[in-house]
């Protein structure tokens, strides 16, 4: 084995060099400050808000009303210095809050599907696929349909209906009775 020549490095602060070397452009700065930004808030003001990315030292994050945006405005400064140790660098400069409709509808329809999910029954199960029985007698069932478009419709509608059901009793079958709204015990109906 040959002689070791230089000093010793930690792998820790080589990775970073390497890492910080070629990045002339800005783009991992850009990444990894909306990628801190999360972590650096925490989930409420996450929950309401996207970090985009850095230009020219401006912390982009778009925010889903006017009044989170003017709220968060006024604790730019302490923000601004939390990402600065996340990155542990004073990359940004300044933060700049813009209200952004897809934030907002974002957020919209992930409160939809919570709701959903604690009405309907709340845990997601893996659909199952059917037998050629099963589809046969789902075909046979849809025949009546006149229209070609409606009836491969409610085809398509039925089988994926039957196949979460059968999610639903495989799943239940391992994790004992689901519970419906409020609680109550729905006697493996789904």
């Amino acid at each position: 084995m040959g002689e070791r020549r230089g000093k010793t490095v930690r792998v820790g602060d080589a990775i970073k060099s390497l890492i910080r070397g070629p990045d002339r452009s800005g783009g991992l700065l850009k990444a990894r400050a909306a990628e801190v930004w999360e972590e650096v808030v925490g989930p409420d003001i996450a929950g309401h808000t996207v970090g985009m990315g850095v230009r020219a030292g401006e912390l982009n994050v778009h925010v889903d009303s006017h009044a989170w945006a003017t709220q968060l405005t006024l604790m730019a400064g302490e923000l601004k210095d939390r990402v600065n140790t996340a990155l542990g660098e004073n990359s940004v400069r300044s933060i700049r809050f813009t209200v952004s409709s897809a934030v907002a509808e974002a957020r919209t329809q992930k409160a939809t599907e919570g709701q959903a999910r604690r009405r309907y029954g709340g845990e997601l199960v893996e659909p199952v696929p059917l037998s050629d029985g099963e589809i046969r007698e789902i075909v046979e069932e849809a025949g009546a349909i006149e229209s070609d478009s409606v009836r491969e419709a409610a085809i398509r509608a039925r089988i994926r209906d039957r196949e979460l059901k059968k999610g639903r009793e495989t799943h239940s079958s391992t994790q004992g009775p689901p519970e419906g709204p409020r609680g109550a015990k729905t006697d493996g109906l789904p």
